[in-house]
């Protein structure tokens, strides 16, 4: 009988995933503290904006674990298969929160508390995601498979979105991850987001939640 199959190790091709947990781990948190608290109508359109980014790439996300990475993982680790189960019902166990998150037409109160169980039902996902199965990727994918991928994600997403998403990503994880995200980018795409994505993110943060993000994060 043949060896089970192995894979690299893809650490830091993991890091823009990451970072997009960093962001879910803290924006529902944020935008439940402004969603009745807006400063004027131009914030309150702000805020509806920031809520229907985040859940449209939440979505995004998901998505692709669904429909990519676990049947990926399934394929090559059968062993997984329970633990993929539980992860795909916590993504539908917290849809109706989705739905009543992004609903405009629903008292602001209602979609703040929404926003609030998300806050922590993400967490607790996201905790049970990053430690079973972030070390069944990087040892069932190839560097090339995973960073493959990745570019193919970013290109099936709304474009105009795109600077927003580099933004809001950055803006949530450690300098060291965001580093090793950057890395893998062409070099016009990193001077992108130097010059004009993170400045611009950084303006949008400030109005959102009346502070600005930390410093520059790509800078140590």
């Amino acid at each position: 009988m043949s060896a089970p199959q192995t894979h690299p190790r893809t650490e830091s091709d993991l890091s823009a995933f990451l970072l997009a947990h960093a962001g879910f781990r803290v924006e529902f948190g944020r935008l439940a503290e402004v969603i009745g608290n807006a400063r004027d109508a131009r914030h309150a359109e702000l805020i509806e904006d920031q809520i229907e980014f985040v859940l449209s790439y939440l979505h995004h996300h998901h998505t692709d674990e669904d429909t990519w990475v676990w049947p990926l993982l399934r394929a090559r680790a059968p062993h997984s298969e329970q633990m993929l189960a539980a992860l795909e019902r916590q993504h539908q166990q917290i849809d109706p929160d989705l739905s009543l998150a992004g609903d405009r037409a629903q008292p602001p109160a209602q979609r703040e508390a929404a926003l609030r169980r998300l806050h922590t039902a993400l967490a607790h996902h996201l905790d049970e995601e990053e430690r079973d199965a972030v070390p069944l990727i990087r040892s069932q994918l190839t560097a090339e498979e995973w960073r493959a991928h990745g570019l193919q994600v970013v290109r099936a997403y709304d474009r105009r979105r795109v600077p927003l998403l580099f933004g809001w990503a950055c803006a949530a994880g450690p300098p060291e991850l965001v580093r090793h995200a950057l890395i893998d980018f062409p070099t016009p795409i990193r001077l992108l987001f130097r010059l004009r994505w993170w400045p611009a993110y950084r303006r949008r943060h400030t109005r959102l939640y009346a502070s600005p993000p930390r410093r520059h994060p790509d800078r140590a």
